[in-house]
């Protein structure tokens, strides 16, 4: 029971966060940002003093929004929503669509603006199913498993985040909340015992040593850390911002779920073949534990490469216009390149350090038990 009252508490405080959608923009009107749906598109037209690169005229739509969140809430606004022809940034909004809006307030004046559809409530519907699934077929170990997702999302979010906007060490920072994550996580999952402490040790070790290689390869090949649109809209609100190591932090969450997976997995793997047979000893239990490791070595650094190609694969269809030599010295490929690479070093390094550490910690407490 407390494990789900605590459960029911983790998921509201990270859905449902304190209200702060009010904020001062720089010319110091007050923006809230709320939600509204479409009751009707009034008009749309042409706008003829604007063309597009291919000489399309530019649209312009007049509809009625009701505000369905925040303090104007069940208040009608009329909105004017330029279409660009740009498939990026246009929001086509028809009767019904439900959208997020940013609302400017100039002294007794309100002018609200098309920011984005709302998504939220799809977001949530399959939230739930993700928790739903995780707990019909994991039952109290899936349980587990979403309080240590919650703790993890929560330390990200409440802490690594602002944190680093705050100006800490985004290296130090993530390193310290990996560590927390880690142990809390192999805890939760696997229970007070000698598995997880195995794991979490055999884990965070092999997280410092890929964070050790992301930062080398990050000083030595001169990324910048600037290698995508969010990270140019970063810099350009937040030049004061170490870039370089937000983008080693960025290595080492990425790795960081996979390590823990192959963590426990050998840190189970030998204790559950000392439980079974006693008499194995040592290298026995490392040389058991590594072949376990080569298993699962594949499979898992195919992951996190195939998710970081999946990630980029809109690049990789740009390669087919661009010489190799210059594709793989681009500052974004190249990226990705080493965050991929240096994320499967740790995977691999995981797999002999967490076999040792488990053998020689289970091995010694079965020589205590006797």
């Amino acid at each position: 029971m407390n494990k789900i009252f605590l459960l029911f508490v983790l998921i509201f405080s990270f859905i449902f966060p304190q209200n702060g959608f009010a904020q001062e923009d720089l010319a110091g009107q007050n923006v809230e940002t709320a939600t509204g749906v479409v009751m009707k598109v009034l008009s749309e037209s042409n706008n003829p003093l604007l063309e597009d690169t291919f000489g399309e005229k530019q649209k312009t739509q007049k509809v009625q929004i009701k505000i369905t969140s925040g303090t104007l809430k069940g208040k009608d606004f009329t909105v004017e929503n330029q279409l660009t022809l740009n498939p990026a940034y246009d929001i086509d909004v028809k009767k019904g669509d439900r959208v997020v809006l940013d609302i400017e307030k100039n002294g007794n004046t309100y002018i609200a603006y098309i920011s984005d559809r709302e998504r939220m409530p799809f977001l949530l519907v399959i939230t739930g199913l993700f928790f739903l699934s995780i707990l019909l077929v994991g039952k109290s170990k899936g349980l587990n498993a979403l309080i240590s997702i919650l703790i993890t999302a929560l330390l990200i979010f409440f802490i690594l985040i602002p944190g680093i906007l705050k100006g800490f060490s985004p290296v130090l920072l993530t390193v310290v909340i990996a560590v927390i994550s880690t142990v809390a996580t192999m805890f939760t999952v696997g229970g007070f015992n000698i598995k997880s402490l195995s794991a979490s040790i055999g884990s965070v070790l092999s997280l410092i040593l890929s964070g050790t290689l992301s930062m080398t390869a990050i000083k030595t090949a001169n990324l910048s850390g600037l290698s995508g649109q969010d990270s140019l809209i970063l810099w350009a609100t937040r030049p004061d911002l170490d870039f370089t190591g937000i983008l080693t932090s960025a290595m080492i969450i990425a790795a960081l779920g996979a390590i823990m997976d192959i963590g426990m997995s050998i840190a189970s793997c030998i204790n559950e073949l000392k439980t079974a047979n006693g008499s194995l000893g040592t290298k026995e239990l490392i040389k058991s534990g590594m072949n376990v490791g080569k298993d699962i070595i594949g499979t898992m650094s195919n992951t996190l490469i195939l998710a970081y190609l999946g990630s980029a694969f809109p690049l990789l269809l740009l390669a087919s216009n661009v010489s190799l030599i210059k594709f793989l010295n681009l500052n974004t490929v190249a990226t990705e390149i080493a965050a991929a690479l240096t994320g499967s070093i740790g995977i691999v390094l995981c797999v002999p350090i967490t076999a040792v550490v488990t053998a020689y910690l289970i091995q010694n407490k079965y020589a205590k038990d006797e």
